[in-house]
């Protein structure tokens, strides 16, 4: 299992070809990344966050159903094995531009809410992952607001 999963992400995730161009598909495996660990903040992982990270998943990247799943299972393989989240989030300050990360901290506070509340560990943790990409603490409570009235029956 470990050989396959190394042997796709040196086929398909790794962050730059040699030619020195982006492959989008290591910026996919960061984002998975980022995504995973928000759902574990909690100790909690819930039905629906996971639901929603797939969907996100695949809708943000248009993945087949195979190369998610191979995603996925590399994402929380490599979540497991990572001192910090460095190496994830300076793939996103490398690769997604001010917006893009917006839709990205959009997303993480969509995951948090999805269980139907917000825990302590999601928000911290989103609040060290904004700052990590260099968005402004403004930011990081207009999403919130924004995101949670838009979740509001």
């Amino acid at each position: 299992m470990l050989n396959s999963i190394k042997k796709f992400f040196e086929e398909h995730l790794q962050p730059e070809i040699s030619d020195g161009t982006t492959n989008a598909q290591g910026i996919e495996y960061a984002t998975a990344a980022l995504l995973i660990e928000l759902a574990k903040s909690d100790f909690a992982e819930h039905p629906l966050e996971r639901q929603l990270i797939v969907a996100m998943l695949r809708d943000t990247f248009e993945l087949a159903d195979e190369d998610l799943e191979q995603l996925l299972t590399l994402a929380e393989s490599g979540t497991s094995d990572a001192n910090d989240l460095f190496q994830f989030t300076s793939l996103v300050n490398d690769h997604y531009t001010n917006e893009q990360k917006i839709i990205l901290l959009e997303n993480f506070w969509k995951v948090a809410y999805a269980d139907g509340r917000l825990d302590k560990y999601e928000e911290l943790f989103i609040r060290k992952v904004a700052g990590l990409i260099n968005l402004p603490p403004s930011e990081f409570t207009k999403t919130k607001h924004r995101i949670k009235q838009s979740l509001a029956p």
